[in-house]
Formats: structure tokens, sequence, C-alpha cells
């Protein structure tokens, strides 16, 4: 009777690590059928975010850094070391998928991105002081914003980042602002309820970048792709880039790179 029970339990074991061999192969194939790992979606996703700009009628051409890239940042609420802990973690981030030289400056004279955690009681001086009377209009309805400067080649010249905190936490939205405004102004400028998952989808519930947000970063960043370049001249070097980047594993790495994120500490990914 011991044995056919052991002899039992063994098989029911056996069965049991089929059935959980099935299951990964499913979800490793459920990830690897992801929608926006396909090239037509990339594709599409990177004109939607990349060409234009979230305010105004800037020309669909691509705006991206072009030298190293300093950030100011000052505190005007409390809690200055968490909030300098999630950017310092998002900065991490973005220079490990870029490859950009980005680096936190002491000195606004410094910085070409101001940083600003504030309140929402301060941001309309802010934002009218840094940046000017003109912007106020798009505080209506924003939680929290950004604005960049580039020159008419595409380069991008300056960026002002403005996080009121009390606002993006009532909105439960604290870690999304720091994360997407950021990586806004480094050139993926555009929210898109068309492109998902993402951050830059204001439908969606991404509060850190995803595998999708990632590939659109390498590619921009790409050597291939030129600040100033449009549709015509993007549509081969696209194509090519992803191509590459799907034969080589690098847009699965993207997925892998989502779920190992500095912000991951913070955040359940």
């Amino acid at each position: 009777m011991i044995q056919r029970q052991l002899l039992l339990l063994s098989c029911s074991a056996r069965y049991i690590g089929k059935l959980l061999l099935l299951w990964v192969f499913m979800c490793i194939q459920t990830v690897a059928a992801q929608p926006w790992q396909k090239s037509a979606f990339i594709t599409q996703s990177f004109y939607e975010i990349a060409l234009g700009s979230e305010y105004g009628n800037s020309p669909l051409i691509v705006q991206k850094w072009n030298k190293p890239i300093r950030i100011y940042v000052e505190h005007q609420v409390a809690d200055t070391k968490l909030h300098d802990e999630l950017l310092n973690a998002h900065i991490r981030d973005l220079r490990s998928i870029t490859k950009l030289d980005i680096a936190r400056v002491n000195s606004r004279a410094k910085a070409n991105i101001r940083y600003y955690f504030t309140s929402q009681q301060k941001l309309p001086a802010l934002v009218r002081a840094t940046s000017g009377k003109s912007t106020l209009k798009h505080l209506k309805g924003s939680v929290c914003l950004a604005t960049m400067r580039a020159n008419s080649s595409g380069r991008i010249q300056s960026a002002v980042v403005y996080i009121p905190v009390d606002q993006a936490r009532m909105h439960a939205k604290l870690v999304s602002c720091i994360v997407e405004e950021l990586t806004q102004v480094l050139g993926l400028l555009r929210d898109s309820d068309a492109v998902f998952p993402s951050v830059f989808n204001d439908r969606s519930h991404n509060d850190l970048l995803t595998g999708l947000d990632i590939t659109l970063l390498k590619i921009l960043y790409s050597s291939q792709i030129k600040s100033g370049m449009g549709r015509t001249k993007l549509k081969p070097l696209l194509r090519n880039i992803i191509a590459n980047m799907q034969s080589g594993g690098e847009i699965k790495k993207s997925a892998h790179q989502a779920r190992k994120l500095a912000l991951c500490d913070y955040l359940d990914c």
C-alpha cells in the first residue's frame, strides 16, 4: 500500500510538473505574440510618439538630444529624499537604455533641463516665470507638465519639467509623472491612445516604461536616426532597425528590461 501511494504521488508530481512546464511555455508564447512586438505596430508607434509635439504645431520631424544632458533639480515641497531617489532611479534607467550622457548638476547655470518638484498652488507662477505666460493654457487638464525647446534641425536645446507633487499624488500619478515627463523631453514628445502598452497612453495604467517604450527609446537614439528626419527618410531606416532588433532578440530584451528597471525597487513590475 505504501509503495502504491508513493507511486501515485510520484505520478502526480510528474503530472503537475508537466502542467507547470506547459503553463510556462504558454506564457512565453503569449509574450512573444504580443501585438506591440510586431514591426508594423512599432513603426506606427514611433510615428505617433516621436514626430511632432504635445503642444503647438511643431514640424513632424525627429527631435532628440545631441549633447550631454545636465539636470538641475529644485525642491519646493517636502519629501526631498524620496523624490530624489525616484528621479535618480529613472535617470539610471534612461542612461542604460539610451546610452546618453545624463547627469544631475547642483547649479542652474550648468543645466539644460530644469526639474521642479513643486505644488499645485505654486505651479502657475512658476510656469509663467520659467516657461512664459503662453504655457499657462496647458495647465488645464494636466496633472504634470514639461516644455522643451529645439532648434529648426530638431536638436533639443533645453527643457523644463514641472511635477506638482500634491496634485500628482491625488491622482496616484507621482511616479508616472516623474517617468513620463523626463522621458518625453528626450524626444518621445507626444501622448497617444493608439500606442499600448505605454506610459504615453493616458488611458493605460502604466506608471513605468514598458517594453514598447524602451524599444522606442532605443530606436530614437540609434545612431542611424538623425535629428530633423521626417517620415520619408525614416521609413526604410525603421524597417531595417526593427528587423535587426527582432533578429537579434533586442525587442524581447526590452520586454525583459521593463521588468528589471531601477524603479522596480519601489514598485511591483
